[in-house]
């Protein structure tokens, strides 16, 4: 039904409040109460999160948390276990049989039968549902294929998130678990804990369920029955009373004025207004229903904007990000512009900051440069999950019959995603000559001599006895734009498609996303470089990232490569913070990562904080405004870009 704004006299106030509170009566229900160490209340995804410092075994916390009408948390989502992580982040409780680091409970236990894990609600804990990322922590026995849980001692049956390495004090190269992961340990210990209340509201077979409902200082647990009216209306039917706790989230009536903040319906999430207009029998009509943030929420056609505050952001953190990208910087004495054209931020789906520069807006086109890397690493993911390409661990000489007879037989597809084929690019301007122009004797580029990007790559390049693991080099990274483009021509090889009609048919498509490629003179596609789209068309490929791979309820991208290629494998330099794997740019943290362009046309994504940034520079197009006429675009560089100076402000006002 078609939701029908209306003005309606406003009912009288007194006469409803003294109905809802007669009617209440009859559903009476209350909690005790346990004088115990609280922290604070937080929320995340329609549910409410309380912090309890005060030590307890994992049964009495149980318990604890039943009494006040709660449970022990239950993860849902690599989101959620993050969110919980850093919660949780000042609790000292430790346990000895987990190494002595800090722990809290989870909501899970072997208790019946050992090694059948569940949740509280008797859910079976299946780690991979959640995420395709290592919960369970590594464990004594991890070498010899055993991880956690592993019920040392034979006692073990409790499950607990750890927040430290283990054994305390190990670092990450011989820990058995750490920060954010899971361990089971022994029953008995005494841990802090979080309840978790679910504060969202249902809608199902004509029945409205409002799980946390805030009428002046009561809390209710009410429904509604969808009714006739001229419009869609609902009748309040049953209601009790509750002592969940008291939350910035929670849905509350007003006056004559119903807001429901979360309400779950066909796999989307709302914000419903309603208006009483009926005191007498308690009917509510609906007069707007707006999609809102979550977890679940993706784009369609469009997509929705929230303010920061309502995706759980801080608006002053996030400014400084903002100012970062769009105000000059002094370098010398000089005021220098970061050169900007179009920034947006995205958090659970949904965009919480947009700026662009004077003459540009959100449909002004930006080029990729060499993010464009990134998305060829996903169209390989998905080549070898279609069964295109068998392993990553193939020879490339399987697809590349030029390298069957000699050295670069070695060079396997993982060593082009790692870009560590062990050749060099000619020249001392190595790639630039890829899209500009055959290079002089002085180092001058000759423009009226274009290069043949395939075939340089296959066959103008020589081996580096430096970086060629096949000659016993150990350092084999070497950034260049040769390999990325051998796995353009591989995919167009294996698919039959050319590298665009591949990308749109399995990935721009899936996600919405309206993109042009570049193409050499040669007709070429540049899988390293230059894909044109919008801002917010690059933002979608961060979300399918952010989501590990899944667009909505399918899966693009296996999430297992989405993981995979995205973490931290090589150390480039010691002195930077980010490093290198399948053509992407991880942080060392292992917690975001980069798809990385030249003049810092950039995709930050960190899926923890369920969180992606788009950073594009100005451009001038030759030719139409809206599309590239030419084989090059003139790109400006920002005056200075430091990639923590501008996303850690943007991490820190996502943080609970």
């Amino acid at each position: 039904m078609k939701l029908i704004l209306s003005n309606i006299p406003r009912a009288t106030i007194t006469l409803f409040i003294l109905k809802f509170i007669f009617f209440i009566g009859f559903f009476i229900f209350s909690s005790g109460s346990i004088a115990a160490g609280t922290n604070t209340i937080k929320e995340f995804d329609g549910h409410a999160y309380e912090v309890i410092k005060t030590a307890m075994t994992w049964e009495d916390s149980r318990e604890y948390a039943i009494q006040k009408s709660g449970t022990l948390v239950k993860i849902n989502s690599f989101q959620e276990n993050v969110f919980v992580k850093l919660l949780m982040s000042e609790i000292t409780s430790t346990a000895q049989d987990g190494g002595g680091a800090r722990y809290f409970w989870l909501g899970g236990s072997d208790k019946d039968f050992e090694g059948d894990w569940k949740w509280i609600d008797e859910t079976k804990i299946d780690t991979s549902i959640i995420t395709a990322r290592s919960l369970w922590g590594q464990g004594p026995g991890f070498e010899n294929g055993s991880s956690e849980p592993d019920n040392f001692m034979g006692n073990q049956d409790c499950l607990a998130m750890g927040l430290e390495t283990w054994p305390k004090g190990a670092d990450n190269s011989i820990s058995l678990g750490s920060s954010g992961q899971w361990n089971d340990i022994s029953c008995s210990n005494k841990l802090g804990f979080v309840i978790e209340y679910d504060i969202s509201a249902s809608f199902k077979d004509g029945l409205l369920e409002v799980k946390h409902l805030t009428a002046g200082d009561k809390k209710y647990w009410a429904s509604f029955q969808i009714t006739e009216c001229n419009s869609i209306c609902l009748k309040l039917v049953a209601a009790k009373e509750t002592k969940l706790p008291t939350t910035g989230m929670a849905n509350y009536f007003s006056e004559n004025f119903l807001k429901i903040k979360k309400l779950e319906y066909a796999d989307k999430i709302y914000e419903l207004d309603l208006n009483l207009i009926d005191s007498e029998n308690l009917i509510f009509e609906a007069t707007k229903a707006s999609l809102t943030s979550s977890i679940q929420t993706f784009p369609s056609d469009s997509w929705i904007s929230v303010t920061p505050e309502d995706a759980g952001m801080d608006s002053a953190e996030l400014q400084k990000a903002i100012d970062y990208a769009f105000e000059n910087v002094i370098i010398d004495g000089k005021s220098m512009p970061q050169n900007t054209q179009g920034l947006v931020v995205i958090r659970h789906g949904a965009i919480v900051a947009e700026r662009y520069a004077q003459d540009s807006d959100k449909e002004s086109i930006a080029t990729s440069w060499s993010t464009a890397k990134s998305f060829t690493s996903a169209l390989i993911g998905i080549a070898v999950d279609r069964g295109y390409i068998s392993s990553i661990e193939t020879s490339a000489a399987e697809f590349i019959p030029e390298w069957k007879n000699d050295e670069t037989k070695n060079i396997t597809i993982k060593n082009l995603l790692m870009m560590s084929s062990g050749l060099k690019e000619k020249g001392s301007n190595d790639g630039a000559i890829m899209y500009s122009g055959e290079e002089r004797e002085d180092g001058s580029i000759d423009y009226s001599k274009p290069v043949n990007n395939t075939l340089y790559s296959i066959q103008e390049r020589v081996a580096d006895a430096s970086r060629a693991h096949w000659l016993g080099a150990t350092y084999n990274w070497n950034y260049q734009n040769t390999d990325p483009q051998i796995l353009g021509e591989i995919i167009e090889r294996t698919t039959g498609k050319t590298l665009y009609d591949f990308a749109e048919t399995e990935l721009f498509s899936k996600i919405g996303m309206k993109a042009s490629w570049w193409k050499d003179a040669f007709n070429n596609y540049m899988a390293w470089c230059c894909i044109d789209a919008t801002t917010r068309a690059f933002a979608r490929f961060g979300l399918l990232y952010a989501r590990e791979g899944k667009w909505g309820g399918e899966t693009v991208v296996p999430a297992e490569w989405a993981v995979e290629s995205t973490e931290p494998n090589i150390v480039t330099a010691p002195s930077l913070p980010t490093g290198y794997s399948y053509l992407w740019w991880p942080h060392r943290s292992g917690e975001w990562f980069i798809a990385l362009g030249s003049r810092s046309n950039n995709i930050y994504v960190h899926p923890g904080l369920d969180l992606v940034v788009v950073r594009n520079s100005t451009l001038e197009l030759v030719g139409n405004t809206k599309e590239r006429s030419t084989s090059y675009h003139l790109t400006e560089f920002p005056a200075q870009w430091d990639h923590e100076d501008f996303f850690q402000p943007i991490i820190d006002s996502a943080k609970p």
